[in-house]
């Protein structure tokens, strides 16, 4: 692979990366919250491109081409799994709403912070919700690494790609997570999550009748 390969797939990654899309929002709503949410979030969805990434060398993505009703199923499962996080979002901002009026005229209490884990699967989750990111590197990869690349040599690209996103992701947290900007925006996270919820379920919704317009025209 040349300099000028090299550079293009890497440029090609970090516009694909830094787009704006579910994982973007979902790091931009847990890092409101907290620092450690946010970077926790960020680890679960950079473990997620791994995920895609690693199937992309092993040839799914060539699978999903030759076989479309594989993509179909993913499209399905992954619409209900974004779906499914947005209506359990909007479940805890009534539940939480619901508490803070319970607990109108006392003390103020502050709520239970979820584990890292928890914010780690919720990022995880998000991610792999989107099948449309194995053909997409599928699509990306293939052109750069035909050809008989050394293993040492994909390896070390991959490497590299996980590093810029962990990179993009992490320092999205940190800013997002910083004192000035959750003093700005930090009394609208309940709001932020209510919209971010919302979004999650309309993003999951087209998904499924994406893929089963595609039945129906099959």
């Amino acid at each position: 692979m040349t300099a000028a390969q090299l550079l293009g797939l890497f440029g090609v990654w970090a516009i694909a990366v830094i787009s704006p899309g579910p994982d973007v929002v979902v790091v931009l709503q847990r890092a409101l919250a907290g620092r450690r949410q946010g970077l926790a979030t960020a680890l679960g969805i950079v473990t997620g491109l791994s995920v895609w990434l690693a199937a992309a060398f092993a040839g799914v993505a060539t699978l999903v081409r030759v076989y479309p009703q594989v993509m179909t199923g993913l499209q399905v499962a992954g619409g209900i799994l974004l779906a499914a996080l947005g209506l359990l979002g909007l479940r805890g901002w009534w539940e939480s709403r619901a508490g803070r009026a319970d607990d109108a005229g006392h003390a103020a209490s502050t709520p239970p912070q979820a584990p890292p884990r928890a914010d780690f699967t919720r990022g995880l989750a998000t991610n792999l919700a989107n099948p449309k990111a194995l053909v997409f590197f599928g699509a990306v990869l293939t052109p750069f690494l035909r050809g008989g690349s050394p293993v040492a040599a994909s390896v070390a690209i991959v490497a590299g790609m996980i590093v810029v996103a962990l990179v993009w992701f992490g320092g999205l947290a940190l800013v997002a997570s910083h004192r000035v900007v959750n003093e700005r925006m930090g009394r609208l996270l309940p709001w932020i999550d209510v919209v971010a919820s919302v979004l999650f379920v309309g993003v999951g919704v087209a998904f499924v009748i994406g893929a089963l317009a595609r039945v129906g025209a099959g």
